[in-house]
């Protein structure tokens, strides 16, 4: 079976090298077979498209079995995850620039907890480079450890009191700007990281375009956990680009999942979202009063004023966006970021501690996909996260980790706020997704466990 990157050659941003002509479309590809089997020498198996399918004894579990809830299946992708997607693409954008150079090249640098440290591992013993790997001092055991056997150089980082962000990315940052070059998962030090995820949403929609018999396919809603924010930012512009190729009808509505205790994105989210309602209902002075008390507590407090069912009503009174309100959105979180994301003043923990970066790197794209669909994030309890893991392993039989199922725990937190409430919940005929995007580690919780 032919890699899903060589599949995908002609979408990747990486095969734009070509138009110039230099180097020529042919060795693209040739460079995705040589680096696929790189990758094969080291894993024992390439980048093979990965399971999409529906769900159904999962979706009358959680609640929806009138709809058609759809599971994305990374675990059995290389290293485990999705992650190694993204390094690939980098690795192959490095290759065809020239730049993956021998013995003396400077090393790889990465900050990761876990799944995306072992994927850059991976990747960068494949190519042949050194790599520097910045983890929290928490950082699974078995993952070190199997980072170590493939001989990248693990470096605990610990968190210093007062200093706000992840210490693990401060210190990828300094080896960077002494000369590492950037190996990550985020996507504002390492571009093409995107560029390799969107792989997985490509996979996707060709999966919906062979179970529905032909283009078009339908996808109306989408679960996608966000940490660091480069899986989601690669699924959204991934399924973007495919409605504009009229593979998929439409950008299906997007909601973001992010844990009570460390949701930068959400609380963005919930800025923009305010001002956008204070803006629009400035003629009634109660109603501009109290968004605008609204705006001031979500930016000043850490864990932010909202709920779901406020940011459902809100969604649901914006409406999906284009056009002129669309650009003009997404011009104000250009224009001033730091009004809208910044670190979460508090260590972060969570039951899904895969996705508890202090800020989301990458998370322009996710704000607009979720302004443009209609959608909007969830803050997902402790309780949301553990039930998503026990009902994905009771009824897919998948073997995915906390992190890998935390989207679930979206989906969950959703049937929360709108049962009974009139919250715009999932309706009856939808086709709705979630990413199981890692597999279980030794150390993981047992799922069964998560019950109490």
């Amino acid at each position: 079976m032919a890699s899903t990157f060589e599949d995908h050659a002609e979408r990747l941003e990486a095969y734009r090298l070509t138009e110039t002509g230099d180097p020529p479309a042919s060795a693209v590809r040739a460079a995705i077979r040589d680096l696929d089997a790189a990758v094969i020498g080291v894993e024992g198996h390439g980048f093979e498209p990965t399971p999409f399918g529906p769900a159904p004894e999962l979706a009358d579990a959680v609640g929806i079995g009138d709809s058609e809830l759809w599971v994305k299946d990374e675990t059995g992708n290389v290293s485990g995850s999705h992650k190694a997607r993204h390094l690939f693409g980098v690795a192959l954008t490095h290759r065809l620039e020239g730049a993956d150079a021998g013995p003396g090249a400077p090393p790889y640098a990465i900050a990761s907890c876990g799944n995306a440290a072992l994927a850059a591992a991976v990747v960068a013993r494949a190519v042949g480079r050194r790599i520097d790997v910045f983890v929290p001092t928490w950082a699974n055991e078995a993952v070190v450890s199997r980072i170590t056997e493939l001989g990248g150089r693990v470096v605990r980082c610990e968190r210093e009191p007062g200093v706000p962000g992840d210490p693990a990315h401060h210190a990828m940052l300094a080896a960077i700007r002494a000369g590492a070059v950037p190996f990550s998962c985020q996507g504002t030090e390492t571009p093409a990281t995107i560029d390799g995820g969107r792989t997985l949403a490509w996979e996707m929609v060709d999966a919906l375009v062979g179970h529905d018999g032909g283009r078009p396919a339908r996808l109306d809603r989408l679960f996608v956990q966000v940490g660091g924010g480069a899986l989601a930012t690669a699924v959204v512009t991934g399924l973007a680009d495919a409605a504009e190729r009229g593979d998929l009808a439409r950008l299906p509505r997007v909601h973001a999942v992010q844990p009570e205790g460390n949701h930068p994105l959400v609380r963005a989210w919930d800025t923009l979202a305010l001002e956008l309602r204070t803006q629009e209902r400035a003629g009634g002075s109660r109603d501009r009063n109290y968004f605008l008390d609204r705006i001031v507590a979500a930016q000043a407090a850490p864990q932010g004023t909202m709920d779901n069912r406020l940011r459902a009503r809100i969604a649901a009174e914006m409406d999906p966006m284009s056009d002129g309100r669309l650009q003009e959105s997404v011009d104000r979180l250009r224009y001033d970021p730091e009004h809208y994301m910044r670190a979460w003043e508090q260590e972060p923990v969570s039951y899904a501690s895969g996705i508890l970066d202090d800020i989301t790197y990458d998370w322009i794209d996710i704000v607009e996909a979720m302004l443009a669909s209609g959608g909007w994030p969830l803050v997902a309890t402790e309780n949301d996260f553990r039930r998503a893991h026990r009902l994905a392993h009771r009824h897919t039989g998948i073997d995915v980790c906390p992190t890998g199922a935390s989207g679930l725990g979206g989906l969950l937190a959703l049937n929360a706020a709108s049962d009974g409430t009139g919250t715009p919940g999932v309706s009856g005929g939808e086709r709705v997704a979630v990413l199981f995007t890692g597999r279980m580690r030794p150390g993981d919780p047992d799922p069964p466990a998560s019950e109490n």
